[in-house]
Formats: structure tokens, sequence, C-alpha cells
């Protein structure tokens, strides 16, 4: 089965100092069709103005996940980290029993652009985390790069929960096929940038598409796409 929200369905939320899309509810944005998928409960994309940004807040029993497209964003968070995350970088953080963080842009005149992608974890009272790396993007040319699994790798970050993240950078009619790591596990695919076939749907910038009962996909290109694929378990543990 297979359901595509195009680009000018998803939320919306302009805050002046903030541009989002959302793929499922948040904050101001409920849809009730749109709750979660398994066990991955926010996508958002997110713009923030120059010299702007979120200040201390707090979350719990959440695996969040950052993936920093362009810009600069300032972390800081009561675990003690102060980082700055940047473009090709990925922050994971597990809010666990409880974590207030800020993030801001403090650069004077280029956007900090982002997905934030929260799910939920397979157990709660764990202890809050942070860690962050960067991801070469020359490694995910025409192949999937792994930035996060529930497997301790050293090449990429993990989460408390059986779920993967891996981004794909397809040039201008090149052919990509991706097979689950558990045939119980849906797929939620992103077009970060250009355009996307699967079979006979075709997505574009901003498009994403939840994928259940298939064990594999075949991925093509006209243009040339910018990828994030998502396999999570489809059931609450």
């Amino acid at each position: 089965m297979r359901t595509i929200e195009r680009s000018d369905a998803r939320g919306k939320s302009e805050l002046g100092w903030l541009s989002s899309r959302f793929s499922y509810s948040f904050s101001e944005y409920l849809n009730p069709d749109r709750m979660n998928f398994g066990v991955l409960r926010v996508f958002n994309f997110d713009q923030i103005k120059p010299v702007t940004g979120f200040p201390m807040h707090h979350h719990e029993q959440m695996e969040i996940v950052t993936i920093m497209l362009e810009g600069v964003l300032t972390h800081q968070d009561s675990m003690g980290n102060q980082e700055e995350l940047r473009a090709d970088e990925v922050q994971v953080m597990t809010a666990g029993t409880g974590i207030n963080h800020s993030e801001w842009n403090k650069d004077p005149a280029l956007s900090a652009t982002l997905i934030q992608i929260w799910i939920y974890p397979k157990t709660r009272a764990l202890l809050p985390q942070y860690e962050q790396h960067h991801f070469d993007p020359l490694m995910r040319k025409n192949r999937f790069q792994v930035l996060v699994s529930g497997i301790k790798k050293e090449d990429s970050l993990v989460i408390h929960q059986d779920a993967l993240m891996a981004r794909a950078s397809l040039e201008a009619g090149h052919e990509l096929a991706y097979t689950l790591t558990n045939r119980t596990h849906g797929m939620f695919l992103y077009v970060i940038s250009g355009d996307l076939r699967l079979g006979s749907d075709m997505l574009a910038i901003g498009d994403s598409i939840e994928i259940t009962e298939e064990q594999s996909l075949a991925l093509a290109t006209e243009k040339g796409a910018d990828v994030l694929l998502i396999e999570v378990p489809l059931e609450m543990s």
C-alpha cells in the first residue's frame, strides 16, 4: 500500500522567524488522519531566520533527530552540551526522562534549514543522551548512506528503536534499489530536492510517500534527486 502526500498538502506554520512544513500533526496543525506512521511521530521541514531560534524548552520520551541541510544551528542543553550543527551533520538527542535544550541560528544573514524527526523509543526511563556526526556527501552519491539506526556503528548514529534513516543523492538518469532490513517494517520517503519515480508514482521536491506491504523498492530519477528514506516498525513496542 502506498500513500503519497504532496508538498502543498502538508501542514504549514509561518511565525515570521520560523517557517515550517509538517507531515504529521504538530503544534497548531492537527490532522486526525496524519498523526504518525508507525513509530514515526514527527517529520518537520524547518527554516529558522537569521538571529532567531528556539529558546530553552523541554522534551521527554522521544528520540529526536535533526538533519542539517543549510546554515549553522547552535545547540545548548541541560546536560552541558554546546555544539554547532552544520550542513551534512546529523544530531541525535534521546530525550528520555527529560532534557531541556535550545537551538539558535546566530548567522546575521543566512537561514538555517533542517529536517527534524521524532521517533517513539522502544523503552521508557532512558537517560538523556546527545550525539552528532558529519556525513560525507560523496558517500551517498548514487547509493544510500545510513545516517541513523538502532545498531551502534562507527560511521552512523544510534537511536533506541529498531528504525533506520538513510540518505541518497541520485544523479540524473540513475536508478537505485532498496530492500527492507525487517520485512514487517514500513518505509517513508521524502524528496529533499529533485524528482523521484517509484514505478508509476512520481514525486517532486517536498513530496513524501508511505509504503507498507512491500519488501523492496526501485528508485529512479530523470533530473537528479536528494532523497531521505526512513524505515520504521509499524507497531508500537
